[in-house]
């Protein structure tokens, strides 16, 4: 029995190193063969994420290793630590040739280099997910219970830690691809962020893979993703696979999505579905939400209050570089504004604003007071539109504060989100 003729399996993630060693086994009538067990995985690249198209099983007693085509692994059991291939696959003997990519030779313990040059961290483990019988590298693993997985401590940092969520790791599509002439590959893996930036990015990477997914294995997927990762992809997907998604997930899973995401999101989201889904999901919401929310669908012209978020940083003049990135970087609070600190009075006044770039280049025990702009650019609750279409296509910026007549800062508007109450 082939892959493909399998009883559905749903979506799963696992890491390499779990892996690694583990006896592949060959089913050979109604007996279990073991063939060896598995030492890597050769990637094949293409589009955002790597897939997997071959397992690399070394023999014993000098015996040449042996490659099984990844579309055919019937079942990888984790927690026995078994990987299983069904009679029906022919095997042959791996060739070593150098334009195959091999993902533990030439990605695992290698250094993470950004775009700066400077070294960030070690690849320790690699984030596969595995679902409709092909594999996909979506993440690379550089954090401390990657290290300690490597260890075959992975029961310590499980306790130390907790489950490891997906929005802790690196998308393999901040990894710049790999050289053409792998043969003299040697050097170190390189991204194409910096690494102030890596903590900053809240990525919806999952969206892609989301939309080759059947409905029972999106809806399964997303019930693994914490709630801002799936916030995420959600908003990124195309309309078919949201209305597929808000029809099958549960209605308390869709309101704690629609509570991660901004009322310009929100209401990009509602459009797009049937009055009696959308009628319904408002009923979710807060009521400031709620108006803000109608507000924005409606035909007339709309205020910037509706469209404005009030998930921004703002800092006093006297906090430093590091706190900002600190705070960025803590998952207490997710950001919808992460390219600008905003600084104010302890009455909450605007006094000036800080570019992320003016953070990056400053040393972290600066004070935001020294480095930030005081002529700011501002907007009114009461503004339109377009009146705010005007000053971002005069003055260029990602988002602009909106203030009071007291000058005290009150939401911040991103073009981002004035784009799609446009569109």
């Amino acid at each position: 029995m082939t892959e493909t003729s399998a009883p559905r399996e749903e979506p799963e993630f696992f890491y390499m190193s779990t892996l690694l060693r583990d006896k592949v086994l060959h089913r050979t009538g109604d007996r279990m063969e073991t063939l060896g067990t598995l030492t890597d995985m050769e990637i094949r690249l293409g589009g955002l994420y790597p897939e997997v198209v071959n397992l690399i099983v070394s023999r014993s007693m000098g015996r040449p290793p042996l490659e099984v085509p990844a579309r055919f692994v019937k079942a990888i059991d984790v927690k026995r630590s078994v990987v299983s291939v069904p009679d029906s696959v022919r095997l042959r003997e791996f060739e070593g040739e150098s334009s195959r990519i091999l993902i533990k030779d030439m990605v695992l313990d290698k250094k993470i280099i950004d775009t700066d040059e400077y070294e960030v961290e070690i690849v320790y483990d690699i984030h596969i997910l595995r679902a409709r019988g092909r594999m996909w590298v979506v993440h690379v693993d550089v954090s401390k219970a990657g290290m300690m997985r490597r260890l075959h401590l992975g029961w310590l940092a499980h306790l130390l830690w907790g489950t490891p969520k997906v929005a802790d790791l690196l998308p393999w599509k901040y990894v710049q691809p790999l050289p053409s002439d792998l043969d003299r590959f040697h050097g170190n893996v390189k991204l194409n962020i910096s690494r102030e930036k890596i903590a900053d990015i809240h990525p919806a990477d999952l969206a892609d893979i989301m939309e080759e997914l059947s409905t029972d294995e999106r809806v399964a997927l997303m019930d693994t993703l914490d709630t801002e990762t799936a916030a995420d992809t959600l908003e990124e997907a195309e309309p078919r696979v949201q209305r597929d998604l808000v029809a099958s997930l549960r209605r308390d899973r869709i309101a704690e999505l629609l509570q991660a995401m901004t009322p310009a999101q929100i209401a990009d989201l509602l459009e797009i579905l049937p009055r009696i889904d959308s009628e319904a999901l408002k009923k979710t919401l807060a009521a400031e939400t709620t108006l803000k929310v109608n507000d924005l669908m409606q035909v007339h012209e709309v205020k910037l209050g509706s469209v404005a978020t009030s998930r921004y940083l703002a800092l006093p003049a006297h906090a430093l570089v590091r706190t900002a990135f600190s705070r960025f970087r803590s998952r207490k609070t997710r950001y919808d504004v992460i390219m600008y600190v905003y600084v104010t009075a302890e009455d909450g006044t605007l006094q000036g604003v800080v570019d992320i770039r003016e953070l990056i280049q400053n040393r972290s025990d600066e004070r935001l007071g020294a480095i930030m702009t005081e002529q700011v650019v501002t907007l009114s609750a009461e503004d339109s539109v377009s009146d705010a279409v005007a000053e971002f296509t005069k003055y260029g910026f990602r988002s602009l504060p909106m203030v009071d007549e007291q000058r005290k800062l009150i939401g911040v508007v991103s073009y981002k989100d004035l784009l799609s109450v446009i569109q």
